[in-house]
Formats: C-alpha cells, sequence, structure tokens
C-alpha cells in the first residue's frame, strides 16, 4: 500500500511516502532552492510526485494533508483531529486533513512512543468561527489525545499569546531583519545572549501573569521594561537585556506547562517549531532527562505526521525511514575513498575551508555530516572568516561543532548524547571559534550514526590531537542547505570556500 503526507502552503512543504513499509522523504526547499518553500497552488505536488518519487496520483492509495484551510477556503471549527479534505487538485483517491498540532505529534514516529507530546510553535491550525478567525499556539497531548490547548483571536493577521509569535516580536524590537520570518528567531537565539538576564523584572512580569494563554503578549510587551526601567531612554540602550529576560521568561512558561502534566522521569515529546530552540531545549532536558526531540520538530516535519497518521489507521507495519536523519530523497553520492577522506582532513587541518556533500542530505535544518562546511575550530578567527567570506550573515552569530562521541565529555559539560544538535554545552576547553560569547556551543555528537563523518573526523584527530570540528551547514547565505551536486558547486563558486568534496571527487577552488 501506497500512502502520502503532503504538507503544500504556507512555508516549508515536504513530502513523505509510506511504500509498502519504505519510507520516502523530501523537504521541496531542497529542490528548488528557496528558503522555506511552498506550493502556491494545489496541483505542483503532482509533477513534483512524478520528478522526486516516480508515482502519479493513481499510484497512492490514500493521502493525508496538513494545510491553511484559509487559503482554500474551506470552513471548519478548530476541535478536530482529522477531517475528509477537498483542497488538493488531482487527487484520486480519499484524502483527510490532519490538524497541525497533531501532525507534529506524530512526525516522531521513528522512535518509541512517548507517553506526553507537547507542541509550540507560532500558529498551528487556522480556523474560522463565524466572523473571527482563530489559530492554535500550543497542544498538550496524552498518548497522542489532547488534552489541552491553548488558542488565539487573530487581530490583523497578527496571532497573540504564541510562544513563537513573541519570540519574532522580540526580534523585530531589536531591529533584527531576515528575508523570511520563521528566520527570525534562529538570529534571536543568537543575539539575545549578549543581554543578561534580569532576574527582578522577570519576577515582575510573574507577578502579574495570570494566565498564560490570554496574558502572554501583555506580558511581552517592550512597554513592561520601559515600566520597571523607569527611563525610556534606558530602556531602549538596554534592548538586549531586556531580550535575554524575555527569552528566559518564555522558557519558564514552557516549563511551568511541561511540569502541569509530566513527571521528571516521563517519556516526553516537544515538537513544533519552538522545539529549536537549543537554549530552552537545554533547560528542558536537564528537568526531563527522557526528553525526546527530533530534527524534522519544525514544520518541515508535518508531512511526516500525516504521512504516520495514515500508516496507523491502516494497521500497517511501522514506517522504516533508509538511514534516518540521513534521509532526504535529493541527489546522492558515492561514499569517498579512504584516500580522498585523509586528504580532506589534511585540507581542514591546514586551515582550508571545506564544503562536505556526501549521501543524501539530513532531515532538519542542521548539518550532521552530509551537507556540511567543515573548518579547523583551532583557527581563533574561523567564525569570522566563515561569517564573512561563506555565509555573508551576521557578525555575532556562531557556528556548531561535531565532536566524537567518546571525547564528548572532555569539551562539553553535559552529560547526555546530541546526535541532532538539539542542545547547547558550555565549552570546558578554549576552543575560540566555536565558543559563543556566553561560553557555550551547540554541538552535534557523533557515534556510528555517520561511518563517513566519523572516519573523517577521526583521521582530522590523528592529525591535530583535536576530535571535533566546526560544522555548519552548506549552503549560501539566505539560501537552503545544498540539494544537489549542482547547489553544492554554486556554493564554491559563490563564496571563497576553499575545497568541495562531493562524494569521491576533490574540487579546489583554485583549479
Amino acid at each position: 500500500m501506497r500512502l502520502l503526507g503532503l504538507r503544500l502552503d504556507d512555508h516549508d512543504a515536504c513530502l513523505c511516502l509510506y511504500d509498502n513499509g519504505k519510507v520516502s522523504y523530501i523537504k521541496t526547499e531542497r529542490i528548488y532552492q528557496i528558503k522555506h518553500h511552498s506550493y502556491d497552488n494545489a496541483h505542483q505536488w503532482v509533477i513534483d510526485l512524478k520528478k522526486i518519487f516516480g508515482l502519479t496520483p493513481n499510484d497512492i492509495d490514500e493521502i493525508a494533508v496538513v494545510a491553511d484551510p484559509l487559503r482554500y477556503n474551506i470552513p471548519h471549527m478548530w476541535d478536530f483531529t482529522t477531517k475528509k479534505y477537498t483542497g488538493v487538485d488531482d487527487a484520486e483517491c480519499n484524502v483527510t486533513h490532519v490538524e497541525h498540532h497533531y501532525a507534529h505529534a506524530l512526525s516522531a514516529c521513528m522512535y518509541p512512543e512517548t507517553e506526553y507530546q507537547f507542541v509550540f510553535d507560532g500558529v498551528g491550525e487556522i480556523f474560522q468561527s463565524g466572523s473571527n478567525i482563530n489559530g492554535t499556539v500550543w497542544s498538550v497531548f496524552k498518548n497522542y489525545k489532547l488534552i489541552d490547548r491553548a488558542t488565539t483571536l487573530f487581530e490583523t493577521t497578527t496571532p497573540s499569546n504564541s510562544f513563537g509569535v513573541e519570540y519574532e516580536n522580540l526580534a523585530r524590537h531589536l531591529k533584527i531583519e531576515a528575508s523570511h520570518p520563521e528566520d527570525l528567531s534562529g538570529k534571536l537565539m543568537s543575539l539575545q545572549t549578549f543581554g543578561k538576564v534580569n532576574y527582578n523584572f522577570v519576577n515582575y512580569l510573574e507577578e502579574r501573569l495570570q494566565d498564560v494563554k490570554q496574558q502572554l503578549t501583555i506580558s511581552c510587551h517592550p512597554h513592561n521594561w520601559e515600566d520597571f526601567i523607569g527611563s525610556e531612554s534606558v530602556a531602549n540602550l538596554t534592548k538586549l537585556d531586556f531580550a535575554a529576560s524575555i527569552h528566559y521568561f518564555l522558557q519558564k512558561q514552557i516549563l511551568k506547562i511541561i511540569k502541569k502534566y509530566a513527571q521528571p522521569k516521563d517519556k516526553i515529546l516537544l515538537t513544533g517549531g519552538c522545539a529549536q530552540n537549543i537554549c530552552w531545549n537545554t533547560e528542558i532536558k536537564k528537568q526531563f532527562p527522557n526528553l525526546l526531540i527530533v530534527p524534522q520538530s519544525a514544520d518541515d516535519g508535518l508531512a511526516i505526521g500525516a504521512m504516520e497518521f495514515l500508516r496507523q489507521k491502516q494497521k500497517l507495519k511501522i514506517g522504516k525511514f533508509k538511514n534516518f536523519p540521513y534521509s532526504q530523497n535529493d541527489y546522492s553520492t558515492n561514499s569517498p575513498s579512504d584516500d580522498t577522506i585523509k586528504t580532506t582532513a589534511k585540507y581542514i587541518a591546514d586551515g582550508k575551508i571545506v564544503g562536505w556533500y556526501q549521501g543524501n542530505g539530513e532531515i532538519g535544518p542542521r548539518a550532521l555530516g552530509n551537507r556540511s562546511i567543515l573548518m579547523n575550530p583551532m583557527i581563533n578567527n574561523a567564525k569570522e572568516i566563515i561569517n564573512s567570506k561563506v555565509k555573508h550573515r551576521e557578525d555575532y552569530r556562531p557556528f556548531g561543532a561535531t565532536v566524537l562521541h567518546e571525547h564528548q565529555s572532555d569539551y562539553f559539560d553535559v552529560d547526555f548524547s546530541n546526535p541532532y544538535m538539539l542542545y547547547l554545552g558550555k565549552v570546558i576547553k578554549s576552543i575560540p571559534a566555536i565558543t559563543h560569547v556566553d561560553g557555550t556551543c551547540r554541538f552535534q555528537t557523533l557515534k556510528d550514526e555517520n561511518p563517513v563523518f566519523r572516519k573523517l573526523i577521526e583521521e582530522f584527530y590523528k592529525l591535530t590531537g583535536i576530535p571535533l570540528v566546526l560544522n555548519t551547514s552548506l549552503n549560501q547565505g539566505g539560501k537552503p542547505i545544498a540539494g544537489s551536486r549542482l547547489d553544492a558547486l554554486a556554493v564554491l563558486e559563490n563564496t571563497e570556500l576553499d575545497v568541495l568534496v562531493c562524494g569521491n571527487e576533490i574540487i579546489r577552488k583554485d583549479s
């Protein structure tokens, strides 16, 4: 049986195919090289279904979609889990609309089930009731059954009392700019660490917060900072402290919601766009050690959740991803030879900026060793070099690292594995290139999940005595991660990357 999960509109479109137990996936931005790509129609998916999976709508037995019903003028009330859907053109089979947050909760299907599923994002399902437009902003499920939810009334086009939206609003207050609103939060997460949390201000806000569902937006308003400081001028001069304090305040509110339902030893899932906030994730993980977060926690996981709904509905065997999380159905390569790996390790040790394109791409937004730009982390100004010469982005934004698992405790102060680069740790040894202003680093621990990448770092370790590398995504500034050899060559062509290693092929910039 063939089942298809679709996320078509708004942003981060993706397709997930269940084909007799085998699961295939693609995030369409990798194909079109448009950041946060979405379809502007309901039929383009048919062309991509043929191009990527070699199938037509006639080959699909059932479809589930996560979609914005307002875009297609499909009226419904908010309190639904699934319902029949008619907004997908060219579908030859039954189509089910899966509620946005429910799809998030189901998107971790490649792992054993959790007891509680917590979904925090900007806005999930958008619905209309009478003349009012509403949306879901967070949901709590127990064994995938809804037990609590916050909804918001849209005033103009902006939802209120949403953790994700308040974080974006905070970024705008700091005059952060991005080509897409989904990128504001990542920039703010880096910038707010330059401020200092004013704990008295946080207490001031909490004393006035009676209901997080109704008053979150009021609490996060910049006027509160002005009132607390007592001077508009000083408040403007200390915006970074305000940002750091609100960042911490939002983290505390999320933890309160989780603690209301879950006990510290419970197995819980955190998902939705807010689960990309590594600062919040790390604190939650410390208090809930059985926390699970998957790399596709943002909307690029919705098609997976839709597929999983159909799989459970049809009572089929659990789908198997090929080499998860390296499961993008994009342009793949053959493995590099040992000589190519050793040569690449020498380039990195010598201070070259190396593009590394191997196998299939990673699911999620983090570079985990198949679509990476790599550099020697002991070069003091490596961060400045890559920010200015390759990424062309703000100079305050840090870079992550990948460390061999057995050496994790020598470099970072956390004792849990971090295979998807979703947590941060304090850097124990002096490594300026990967150490942020607050002394932390977003890092990936590497066991045997990626043998080729592991072998590369092992060779680098032999040359330098350092069992980790600076690791960032293989893309140009403002572009998605490379999804083909041509995309990777464009990074080499249009930036000051020194070397691109694509499969077993080494391409030098100066050649």
